[in-house]
């Protein structure tokens, strides 16, 4: 006699029955109201934003007029744009890969078991738990020509000090600086917990066939760290890209222009010139800036 197997008396039924079409509705409920609140405080101010870049709307003039895309095509034309978008492509990159370089030696080293380590990597945290507004004016107190640190120590040993924040060559480097101080724990603890979850039996495997610290780190470590890597340079490259309470506070976008990055040139127009359409517009193009490097990275995760 054949044996044949039992079917369970439910086995039979879909999923998506009476019960279950009721916890997804109950589910549904509980999730809607959490899920409309963000919908609207996220959907709502940029709608508006893309609303108000197509007026020509000067907050000391009554009334505003439609422009349709008159501010997007002044942007083309705004040489001060173009200076403001390559200072913060070099204040960008320069801070982060400034990061992903020291970020990258102080997770090697935080990996590696030895007395105090732990000690070590909660005081390295430290600069994470500063406001940016305090790390600004830390910072440029040290940077002071007259009365900072950098300069007296440096005038101990014989150099002569530089203006750092109004000089035009070192301005931009000294704001790099800063945020490499503040930021870079970040990029260390990402990289960090990478590093702490990668397999050991390529390691094994490398050892045995003698291959050297460098081959294993550049071969192994550094391919299977990809993921961790792209993380890490999407959370900082947006983060950079919004930066500006450390620059205001440092140097205001000056000396001249020099360390002026869309986000100060935004607020320029928006709060001085009062041009509120075309700060909007600059802000859309801002956002579209950061969206298309938020995808490139994001498509770069998926596929590591």
């Amino acid at each position: 006699m054949a044996n044949y197997p039992m079917k369970h008396p439910g086995a039979g039924r879909k999923l998506g029955g009476r019960l279950g079409s009721r916890d997804n509705l109950v589910l549904l409920l509980l999730i809607a109201p959490a899920f409309i609140i963000l919908l609207v405080l996220s959907m709502g101010p940029l709608l508006h934003s893309i609303y108000t870049g197509m007026f020509d709307w000067n907050m000391s003039k009554p009334g505003k007029t439609f422009v349709g895309f008159g501010n997007y095509k002044e942007i083309v034309q705004d040489s001060y744009f173009w200076n403001a978008f390559l200072n913060t492509l070099y204040q960008v990159f320069g801070t982060v890969g400034i990061q992903l370089i020291v970020g990258l030696a102080v997770a090697l080293l935080l990996a590696r078991t030895f007395r105090g380590v732990k000690v070590l990597r909660a005081l390295y945290l430290l600069p994470m738990m500063t406001t940016p507004i305090v790390v600004g004016l830390v910072w440029r107190m040290l940077f002071n020509p007259e009365l900072g640190l950098i300069n007296y120590y440096l005038g101990k040993i014989g150099i002569a000090g530089p203006n750092w924040l109004g000089d035009p060559n070192w301005a931009m480097p000294s704001i790099i600086l800063s945020d490499v101080w503040l930021s870079t724990p970040f990029m260390t603890m990402i990289l960090l917990a990478g590093l702490q979850t990668l397999p050991t039996d390529p390691y094994e495997s490398a050892e045995l066939d003698g291959a050297n610290r460098f081959q294993t780190f550049w071969y192994i470590t550094l391919p299977l760290l990809k993921p961790y890597i792209y993380m890490a340079l999407l959370f900082r490259l947006m983060d950079a890209i919004k930066r500006f309470d450390t620059i205001y506070i440092m140097t205001g976008g000056g000396p001249g222009n020099k360390t002026e990055t869309l986000n100060i040139y935004v607020y320029h127009q928006a709060f001085e010139f009062l041009k509120t359409g075309y700060a909007a517009a600059l802000s859309n193009v801002m956002l579209l800036f950061i969206l298309v490097i938020s995808l490139y990275f994001l498509r770069k995760i998926q596929k590591s």
